[in-house]
């Protein structure tokens, strides 16, 4: 009666980055102009949906409470062209355990034949014969037009092999689903793309849980909860959508961290009938506690919910309080026409590790052609510039000597040696380091921590709230104050920053370790008093992975950019300014409403 199979291989807590997530504006031509109040629905068409609930529970493996009242209202959006969802998933291979696989998507058109990357899925061990990523991709579909995709397996940063369709065969086949066989470098093995047309969604849901096992028969708990999307059109398949962290200090801590999720990602925007599945597991003994199915619409009216087993059965004693509120979801691009600005703020690593710059060797050495810090900057600066209105961008250095008067190592200093540390134009970035490292002793050790301060400083100056910094460090990996470190990150995701940390070079002794716990991806950071980051806001990227394509290197660096904007605007509850428009050469004006 219950199948567990998918979405839920691996047991361990982890926040997954919405930013590692598509979402995006989707296509609702059914319910454009469809959307009564829940309540008046409810009373019209409640003995179909109840049954049709019993039904999809005695097949996903959970009941519905019978207690619950609907009553929420449905906004109409604006629909937008129409784009589709595309999950992907590794049938019948020969994938080995200790090897990670992932899948690149590109897509070309007639009318552009250079393709264009849609995206990467996470990584999967091998090991397995069917391999289902997590990560989907969200892309505009024309039927008009034809659109090739590409996919590219790869094995660890390895490709292995490549295979080739088009989306009109994919959305034209029975199910909206394709088989394709790729047999490529003693890799065998079928790749299989599911599509859904998608609608679009401006609405966030939001989740507040507390739990209650009462007097339970198992002990001390660990528990954290998941939260998983039905991507099957017909029937369930569970997948991954957010993993909650761990309460360790149960039951004294009964409370998780809120979280927000787009209603489009959960549900496909179908917050009427079709049921996200929210489950309870212990950490310590990987049981499953018991779980929680329904569509949003119920789960947004029940403020309390009893837990069922997987074969449908109530668990006594163990209830989940629920707070969830159904708010607006803004996206980058209207935080960006309110007139929000990007500013960024550069920080260059000059220490010893890095290499005499006399030396070819070294990652600083100056040369007729750009070295790798060059190339990174150029690379990844440019794009962030574009939203920066007056394109002065603060610029410092940290872990070298730049006075000899008083040999003394400066940990962040400006790079224009000035006290304002503005520099014109990523050009004048670029120049004025060719111009500094010249004359700069390299030394050491490498602190993050004064840099991080100094960048701190610089946005609580900003008062207006109108200005969203983007820190970019360039590093050869090294890090002598992790631990303070890991204290400012958390403190700063409260504040409208992203960290960005590219890394030149091959790195320190265990390569770019320290940077990828930073990164924290996979286990959330913790400060010295045990707490936890309240938004993600550190993206780490290794510059040699992506060194031969500098297009590839920045769309990597920045595309959890615009999802770290949203969330910190979502989390201090500000929506974006009205338009900016510019009225007869007079300056800034707003639209009128």
């Amino acid at each position: 009666m219950y199948n567990n199979n998918q979405g839920n291989r691996n047991m361990q807590p982890n926040n997954m980055n919405m930013n590692n997530m598509q979402q995006g504006n989707m296509v609702n031509r059914q319910q454009t102009n469809m959307q009564p109040n829940i309540q008046q629905y409810n009373n019209q068409q409640n003995n179909m949906q109840q049954n049709n609930m019993q039904q999809n529970n005695m097949q996903s493996g959970y009941v519905y409470s019978q207690n619950v009242n609907l009553g929420a209202e449905l906004v109409p959006s604006q629909e937008p062209k129409e784009q589709i969802e595309v999950f992907a998933s590794l049938l019948d291979t020969n994938t080995r355990k200790d090897l990670k696989y992932s899948l690149r998507v590109g897509l070309v058109t007639k009318a552009s034949p250079q393709e264009y990357l849609i995206g990467q899925t996470n990584e999967i061990a091998g090991g397995e014969p069917v391999l289902d990523f997590d990560k989907s991709f969200v892309f505009d579909y024309y039927f008009e037009t034809k659109q090739t995709l590409q996919i590219y397996l790869l094995q660890g940063n390895s490709p292995l092999g490549s295979v080739t369709t088009t989306v009109g065969k994919l959305m034209g086949s029975k199910g909206q689903q394709v088989v394709l066989d790729i047999n490529a470098n003693g890799f065998q093995g079928k790749v299989k793309l599911q599509g859904v047309p998608v609608k679009t969604s401006d609405y966030n849901l939001k989740l507040d849980i507390t739990i209650d096992f009462g007097m339970c028969q198992l002990g001390a708990l660990q528990p954290y909860f998941m939260v998983k999307r039905n991507s099957a059109q017909q029937g369930f398949n569970w997948i991954k959508a957010y993993k909650s962290e761990v309460l360790t200090s149960y039951p004294q801590n009964n409370r998780f961290a809120q979280v927000n999720l787009s209603t489009q990602f959960l549900c496909n925007s179908d917050i009427d009938t079709r049921p996200i599945l929210i489950e309870f597991f212990d950490l310590k003994t990987n049981q499953i506690l018991g779980g929680f199915c329904a569509p949003v619409a119920k789960i947004l009216q029940t403020p309390k919910a009893n837990l069922m087993d997987p074969k449908g059965q109530l668990i006594q004693g163990k209830i989940i309080g629920i707070q969830s509120r159904y708010s607006k979801q803004y996206k980058f691009l209207d935080y960006i026409r309110g007139g929000t600005q990007v500013s960024l703020v550069v920080g260059v690593d000059f220490t010893g590790s890095n290499g005499d710059p006399k030396s070819n060797n070294s990652l600083h050495c100056i040369n007729k052609f750009p070295n790798l810090y060059e190339q990174a900057i150029e690379s990844c600066c440019t794009t962030v510039a574009y939203y920066d209105y007056d394109q002065q961008f603060p610029v410092f250095g940290y872990g070298a000597i730049v006075d000899f008067r008083t040999n003394k190592v400066d940990h962040c200093f400006p790079l224009n040696l000035q006290q304002n540390p503005d520099i014109y134009s990523v050009k004048g970035i670029l120049e004025q380091y060719r111009k500094f490292i010249q004359g700069v002793k390299l030394y050491g050790p490498t602190y993050f921590s004064p840099l991080l301060r100094k960048c701190t400083q610089i946005v609580q100056q900003n008062t207006s709230g109108e200005i969203y910094t983007v820190i970019m460090i360039y590093t050869d990996g090294i890090i002598n104050d992790m631990d303070d470190t890991i204290d400012l990150i958390i403190e700063m995701a409260k504040l409208p920053i992203s960290i960005i940390i590219i890394g030149i070079g091959q790195g320190g002794e265990n390569g770019f370790e320290e940077m990828e716990i930073l990164d924290s991806d996979d286990t959330p950071l913790l400060n010295s008093k045990k707490e936890k980051a309240c938004r993600d806001i550190v993206q780490f990227v290794e510059f040699n992975r992506f060194g031969n394509n500098p297009a590839l290197l920045a769309e990597k660096v920045l595309e959890e950019v615009p999802r770290q904007v949203e969330n910190y605007y979502r989390m201090v509850n500000k929506p974006p300014g009205d338009p900016i428009v510019e009225i007869g050469g007079m300056g800034q004006g707003q639209i009128p409403k």
